[in-house]
């Protein structure tokens, strides 16, 4: 039975691999990751973004700044 796992990236460094940031948040729900994101971005004062949906990478944006390049998503991945 596949199970899903939701990892919260936040990477607010310019020019930093997103893919190699160490200590992760990792949720078997995808509310309690979107609280944690939601709750992290309020803290620091950030823009949350409303129009979200999972991408084609399964990518679910809560936060970017291009010009900053600074983002916060939660990345789903389906472990069988």
């Amino acid at each position: 039975m596949p199970i899903n796992l939701f990892i919260v990236r936040i990477c607010l460094l310019p020019l930093r691999n997103p893919l190699t940031i160490d200590n992760l948040p990792v949720y078997s729900r995808f509310q309690d990751a979107y609280e944690f994101a939601e709750t992290f971005i309020k803290t620091n004062q950030l823009t949350l973004r409303h129009d979200n949906v999972f991408d084609t990478n399964n990518r679910y944006y809560m936060y970017e700044d291009f010009m900053s390049e600074q983002f916060i998503w939660i990345e789903k991945h389906t472990v069988s």
